[in-house]
Order: structure tokens, then C-alpha cells, then sequence
């Protein structure tokens, strides 16, 4: 099994009030995946609770199967539909993958 966690900060130009209306939406658009893409073991999506310089606003914690798997998701037009959308209002994200 292959865990997938990706982190998102939000641009920092943005209003609080706004980086919180646009990681809801982010996250709205991410919780609809799991029902379009089969591929998909297990998906979690969670807001940031604490601020902190360091802290991201945004994080998904999923599974696939394998890297085989990760590579459908990740090329699956719904998703890209998605990543477009985090694109408008992402400043940066990390990731990592592992085995478990």
C-alpha cells in the first residue's frame, strides 16, 4: 500500500478571510475525487487549525495501491480539473509518498 500526503500553503496575498473561503472550496472540489477515480483507497482532507509561520493551510492524506495507481489518479482529468483550481490560489505544496 502507497501512502500519498500533500501540503498546501495558500498564497500569502490573500486575506485570512479569503485563504479560509478558498481552502473550503479546495477542499470541497478534493472530497468529490474519491467517488469519481476507483482507484482511490482512502482520501482525507483537512484544514489548517493553528496558525504558525511554518503551518499550511491545507492537507490530503490518501491511499492507492501502488505507483501504478498514484499515476492513474494523478493523470485522471477530474483531479487535473482540481489541480488547476488549488493552481489559482496555491503559493506552494510538498508531498510525499511511501509504502506501508
Amino acid at each position: 500500500m502507497l501512502k500519498h500526503l500533500v501540503l498546501f500553503k495558500l498564497k500569502s496575498l490573500l486575506s485570512a478571510e479569503e485563504r479560509k473561503m478558498r481552502a473550503e472550496e479546495i477542499k470541497t472540489a478534493l472530497e468529490t475525487l474519491p467517488a469519481k477515480i476507483p482507484e482511490i483507497l482512502s482520501f482525507e482532507v483537512g484544514l489548517n487549525v493553528l496558525e504558525s509561520e511554518r503551518a499550511y493551510d491545507l492537507a490530503i492524506v490518501s491511499e492507492f495501491f501502488n505507483t501504478e495507481t498514484l499515476a492513474i489518479y494523478s493523470e485522471h482529468p477530474e483531479h487535473k480539473k482540481v489541480v488547476e483550481l488549488i493552481a489559482l490560489s496555491k503559493e506552494n505544496a510538498v508531498s510525499v509518498d511511501y509504502y506501508f
